[in-house]
Parts: C-alpha cells; structure tokens; sequence
C-alpha cells in the first residue's frame, strides 16, 4: 500500500512537510523553531557521516555517542559495533558513552543520569544517542541543560534503534523527580536518523509498544478536549487534531506489516510516531497524547518501582489503560445526566484532597517526598477547579453539543483491541511483562487523578461524584471477558 495515499503529512517529506503544517491553524507562529530533520528510509544508518559533516561543518571530528548497554541487532551485525565502526571508516573519532542500569536491570531518565551526560559534552562536540526513549531522552535534556547554562548549540543527532516510543520528535522530556514521572521543557534533536533495516529487527515487543503509544490519542485527544471546555487548560488548540487526523486508519491498514516487521509497516509506524511527538511539541505540552491512560499508567510504573519490580513496555502499558479509559468513556457519555449534578459538591476541600494524596501515595513511597510532588501539582489543578465555577455550569447547559464532540475523538475499546490483536500485542494486563493485577490496575485507575495538574476524565469523574466502584468492575469484567 502506498503510504502517501494515507498519510496527509508526511514527516520524510523535508521543506515539503514544514510548509505544509505551518499552514494548519494553531501552528506557533511565536519565535524560531528548529527545523528537525527526519530520515525515514532503507539504509539510513550510511547517512549518519554525512549528516554529522552538515551539521558541523566538518567532514571529520570527534563525537559524543550515548547510549546503553542493551546488544542491538542489524541483520548479522551488532548494531551499536556497526554504527561506530561506519564512524570509523568515514574518519570520525566517536567516544562511547555507557549508561548503567539500576539494581533493577534498567536505565530511567532522572537526573543524575542526565547530569552525567551534560558533564562529558563539550563545546563543536556533536553528541549522537543510540537508542530508544529513555537513550534519547536522557542525550536530548543534557544537551538542553548544556545550552541553557552556556548558550551554546550543541549539534545533536538522535539515532532511533526501535519504533517504541513517540520521543523522538519531542521537545519536552520526562524526569522522574522523586519518584514521579514530570514533564519538562527540552529540544528537538537536529536530526533524526529511522533506519528502517534497524527499526526491522528490534524485538517485536517494542515494536508492539510504539503502536501502544500512539493510541493513546484514542482518549488523550478527548480528555485535551474535556479540559479546554471546562476552561483547564490555555494551550488547547486544533493543530495536534489536523496533524494526527487519519491515525486509526492507517493503524488498521499496515496492522499486517508491522506485525511482520516489513520496511513499509516500519516506515508507516515511524511516521506515525515522529508525527505523534510533534503534536506534543509544537503544542508546547504533551497533553494531545497523555491523558488519563497515561496518569494511569505512570502510577503503575510507581507501583512496580516501589515493589523492586521492573517497569513493563511503556506503549503496550498505554495500550491497556487506553481501553479502559474508552470503556470509561462510553459509560459516562452513555449515563451522564447533567441535570442530576449537584454543583455544591463537586468542589472538595484542599484539606481533604491533601489528606487523600499523602495517604495514598505513602502506599508508594514512605518518604513523602513523592507525595508532596503530587500535592504540589494537584493543587494547581484544585485552584483552578475552583476558579473556573462557570464554565461547569456552561458544560452542563451544553452537554449535548461536547457529549457529540467527544464522541468523536474516543476510538471504540473493540477497535483498541482489534488492532492490538493484529500486531500481536498482548490484550489483557495479566499478559503484559510484569503481568498487573486486578488490584494493581484497580489502585492506579481510582488514584491516577491525584498526581498531575492535568485534568481528565478520571478527575471529572472523582468532581461528579461518580460510582467508579460500580464503573471499574464493570471495566475490568469486559476487559477480561
């Protein structure tokens, strides 16, 4: 299938593509933004010398390369060895970058670890990741952190070894700071490098996340939508919806590809991605593809964070949390009734909401450290709950208007599901690595709410007084049915 018959944008495109977004309403017009150039295509890895000698000036030199300790395949090649050894060759003196796992066997974006990095980048020294989101993540605010403190650009280019995750295009970074997932400012990397040879033979289970990620937009999209209504959030604008218009079609159409791991299910999923991070960044938040499907998933990271046990694939997480957040979804546009709504109640107390989070989060974190992050940010949220009276009033008097709005931007739980069918991704939380219980999914659904600023349904639904014990059991009965 030919991809330019499905995609309206085309992220490979070049100038081609830029001109055609900034022309979508609510394209930032305020300020310079870099021009990310994005290489999607067969044998892409062989470009990586000539992108460097463009982006410094120089046809040789040194360069920082940052990345894991995770072995990488390329067809008989050992990806990371094959990627230095083509530096080599060209006349480049790449410097190996390692980051070391926790006790746990895994690499996370804090602080420590980007710090590290920023203290080996020096000034004319392009700085290349190897990796995935967490590889990218970490090389990209290090650079950002390296700008901010020295004004100084540093040439960086960010080699994708996975369809994973939606980081790459970003220019915004999530840090864990004391145990919870915030998102900060960063940078676009200059160059993004998608080999699809490499994107190919990543394992499949990563692949299979990068799919989860992008879903997420089935209820992010409505949750961004249900926050500008009830007048939550000032960055709401209608670019990230023209921009990803048509995901669940080609989701649907190249299912078979990218579950074999084609070079055209690799491009039309890496396509997809980049233009999933760029939703986020040229929105200045990542609220078009984190929602209540997100939150949810961040506290289970939490939960098996806190119980010594290793986080699980980040998309195929979203993925599940995205189904329940549909049948969430469907229930309340099903049975929400406004004139039953009594407005009196809907605003709880700060003392209350504070007692909860402490409470709750110190089943995570006995430090307190954390639960005070999470007051910190549901405050914000609070205040302005509390401020913006009139708009729930002018939400209730319109529900049949944004009832039909949000409809429109829920993708059904039955079509989550098929497409994660045909990519063979697991469908179930017990299915997922490690497997999440019913008490587990249970806890970060009903608490989600109480560690972000952001509002989404889940806190609409906590405002409304709504019975989430009879809704989750209802969730939980169709998702194992």
């Amino acid at each position: 299938m030919e991809l330019i018959n499905l995609f309206r944008y085309d992220p490979a495109g070049g100038e081609d593509f830029w001109e055609a977004i900034r022309q979508i309403p609510g394209y930032p017009n305020d300020g310079d933004l870099p021009l990310v150039t994005m290489i999607i295509e067969s044998g892409a890895l062989l470009r990586l010398p000539e992108v460097l000698a463009d982006l410094t000036g120089n046809s040789t030199g040194e360069v920082l390369a940052v990345m894991d300790l995770i072995p990488m395949r390329r067809g008989p090649d050992e990806l990371k060895m094959l990627l230095l050894k083509s530096l080599r060759n060209a006349g480049w003196q790449p410097h190996p970058l390692m980051l070391i796992p926790d006790d746990n066997g895994q690499v996370l974006t804090d602080m420590a670890r980007i710090d590290g990095v920023k203290k080996r980048i020096q000034a004319g020294i392009p700085v290349l990741s190897i990796g995935s989101g967490v590889v990218t993540d970490i090389a990209r605010h290090a650079c950002y952190l390296h700008e901010q403190e020295t004004s100084e650009h540093v040439p960086f280019v960010a080699f994708q070894t996975a369809n994973s995750v939606t980081a790459y295009t970003s220019n915004l970074t999530p840090v864990l700071v004391n145990g919870v997932k915030r998102t900060f400012p960063s940078r676009f990397p200059d160059v993004i490098i998608s080999d699809l040879e490499t994107l190919c033979d990543a394992p499949p289970e990563m692949t299979v996340a990068g799919v989860g990620d992008v879903m997420a937009a089935f209820i992010s999209l409505a949750d961004w939508q249900l926050a500008y209504r009830l007048g939550m959030d000032d960055l709401y604008n209608e670019f990230p919806y023209a921009l990803l218009s048509g995901l669940d079609q080609i989701l649907i159409a190249f299912a078979e590809d990218i579950r074999t791991g084609t070079l055209e299910g690799m491009e039309a999923l890496a396509k997809l991605l980049h233009l999933s991070g760029l939703a986020m960044s040229l929105s200045s938040t990542s609220a078009p593809l984190s929602g209540y499907e997100h939150a949810i998933a961040h506290v289970l990271d939490m939960q098996n964070e806190s119980a010594g046990l290793p986080v699980g694939r980040h998309g195929s997480l979203v993925a599940l949390t995205s189904v329940a957040c549909s049948l969430a979804y469907q229930s309340f546009l099903d049975e929400f009734d406004p004139r039953k709504v009594d407005l009196e109640s809907a605003y709880p107390k700060p003392d209350t909401m504070r007692a909860k989070i402490y409470q709750t989060v110190a089943q995570l974190d006995n430090t307190g450290k954390a639960a005070e992050q999470c007051w910190a940010n549901y405050q914000v949220k609070l205040n302005r709950w509390n401020e913006h009276r009139r708009e729930l009033e002018s939400f209730l008097a319109n529900w049949h208007i944004i009832r039909s709005e949000l409809d429109g931007l829920v993708r059904s739980p039955e079509l989550i599901l098929d497409i994660l069918r045909a990519i063979d991704g697991p469908v179930r939380f017990e299915e997922l690595v490690p497997p999440i219980s019913e008490a587990s999914a249970r806890f970060a659904f009903f608490n989600a709410p109480l560690m972000r600023s952001r509002l989404t349904l889940g806190d609409l639904l906590i405002f409304l007084n709504w019975d989430r014990q009879k809704l989750w059991a209802e969730i939980w009965s169709q998702m194992s049915a």
